[in-house]
């Protein structure tokens, strides 16, 4: 059983909840043509091309149906990272009318999502492994999630391909700029995080331009981002690198632009778009004889 249940069950009730599910009015009407006693069958239908991962949300579904009185039985053979295509039947429901028409919107907002942030990460996996590169970089999203949902955008994001950044605050530590001031320079930050943090933590720190950069590798980082580097300068950067130590690129970077940072020597692409700017996979639920 996926550790992310519990969470897909969460949103889902909580879909339920802001919808007022409870007095779905059209669902009651429904039920005096249809008795829940009446089984029924809907098929979830992709729209477009995209990447699968919402496998374990159709668990948390059949799970959360039964617990709510109004079970359902779902049936599919599609796994989390499979390709789908426009027209295809990624599974079926099958319970009342009126259990279909519930649990329908708040489902497919939430597989919308998490397939259009696998989608989207894939993507952009395809392109850097088409590329050529020797020694491929490594695309990781970010900490850019709504709040309560970041376990099913990263899951999203692992599904597509990509690695994970720090997960959250106590998942890594990173010395932005807001850090590097209020410690009064790039070498008191970290070595006030050297004498801070737990032995299996690396320091990571953002620098700006090249002079940053070159102090942050004196004072003993270990993992340096180059924070809105154009890729000319990433070209100068990646000579100054020094053994055991990871250059990662961020800032502004998407597909539109990300050939140009597809830099021999550069480790890690971060993107926030992964997560913040995603479109949605287009998905609908059809009921027989619909």
């Amino acid at each position: 059983m996926s550790a992310l249940i519990p969470s897909w069950k969460k949103w889902l009730l909580t879909g339920l909840e802001e919808d007022g599910a409870a007095f779905d009015w059209t669902a009651r009407s429904l039920a005096k043509l249809r008795p829940d006693t009446q089984a029924t069958q809907a098929r979830l239908v992709a729209k477009a091309n995209g990447i699968w991962a919402a496998a374990t949300g159709l668990r948390a579904l059949e799970l959360l149906s039964r617990e709510l009185g109004s079970p359902l039985e779902i049936e599919s053979s599609i796994e989390d990272g499979a390709r789908i295509l426009p027209g295809q039947t990624l599974c079926t429901w099958k319970g009342s009318a009126r259990s279909i028409v519930i649990f329908e919107r708040s489902f497919i907002n939430l597989a919308s999502y998490t397939s259009g942030i696998a989608t989207q990460t894939r993507t952009t996996v395809d392109r850097v492994m088409a590329s050529g590169m020797k020694n491929p970089v490594r695309i990781t999203a970010t900490r850019k999630t709504l709040p309560g949902y970041r376990d099913l955008a990263v899951e999203s994001t692992l599904i597509g391909g990509a690695h994970p950044h720090r997960f959250n605050l106590s998942g890594g530590l990173l010395l932005k700029e807001n850090h590097i001031a209020a410690a009064g320079g790039i070498t008191a930050a970290i070595r006030s995080a050297r004498s801070t943090i737990p032995h299996l933590l690396k320091i990571e720190i953002e620098v700006r331009n090249l002079e940053e950069l070159k102090e942050a590798i004196s004072a003993g980082a270990e993992v340096i981002m180059l924070d809105n580097f154009s890729p000319e300068q990433i070209r100068t950067a990646v000579p100054l690198k020094t053994e055991g130590v990871c250059f990662e690129a961020s800032g502004g970077i998407s597909l539109s632009n990300l050939d140009s940072y597809l830099i021999e020597g550069l480790d890690v692409i971060s993107i926030g778009a992964l997560t913040h700017s995603v479109k949605a996979l287009d998905l609908s639920l059809l009921m027989s004889g619909t």
